[in-house]
């Protein structure tokens, strides 16, 4: 059960829950959602389902965690005509971890590709944005950071614990 007030991230997107809305639809009781990067919108959510779509944002030790283990974190290895099924895999698991894979994965592939004179690949620089933006923009709102600040001290954050420059 959510409550008014709370964050939560439902299907990938950084909510504030506003309401609880008694039988809003055939008697039905539904939430009222409001994502944070973009207020004019709300999404009406059943609440027989909020469990199934939604979760808490993740807590600040955990964005500390990621942000210290993301040097460790694999890439992905995969032939370019399996890649883009491993990442779909990888961004509908909603597993942070598997975020920055996706991430460091396309971010490491487009930069072999620019050393060898060639351009970066299309699926890769959508993945790469994709899982960049639902990663970045949980860790925002628990940093309370903007977007672009998160995405700076991610990274200066993530190279303190590397050996080599960090590579998201």
């Amino acid at each position: 059960m959510v409550e008014a007030g709370q964050t939560i991230v439902y299907r990938g997107n950084v909510c504030k829950v506003r309401e609880l809305v008694c039988g809003y639809r055939e008697g039905e009781d539904y939430y009222n959602l409001t994502p944070v990067y973009d207020p004019s919108m709300t999404i009406h959510t059943p609440v027989a389902t909020i469990g199934e779509l939604a979760r808490p944002v993740i807590s600040r030790e955990e964005v500390d965690r990621l942000i210290r283990i993301m040097p460790e974190i694999e890439c992905v290895t995969a032939e370019n005509r399996t890649l883009e099924n491993i990442y779909k895999t990888l961004l509908e698991s909603k597993n942070h971890e598997d975020l920055i894979r996706i991430i460091k994965t396309a971010y490491m592939r487009g930069e072999e590709k620019l050393n060898r004179g060639q351009q970066r690949n299309e699926k890769d620089k959508q993945y790469f944005r994709l899982a960049e933006k639902t990663l970045y923009n949980e860790f925002a709102v628990v940093l309370d950071k903007s977007y672009e600040d998160t995405k700076a001290y991610v990274v200066s954050q993530a190279s303190l614990h590397d050996t080599e420059p960090m590579a998201i």
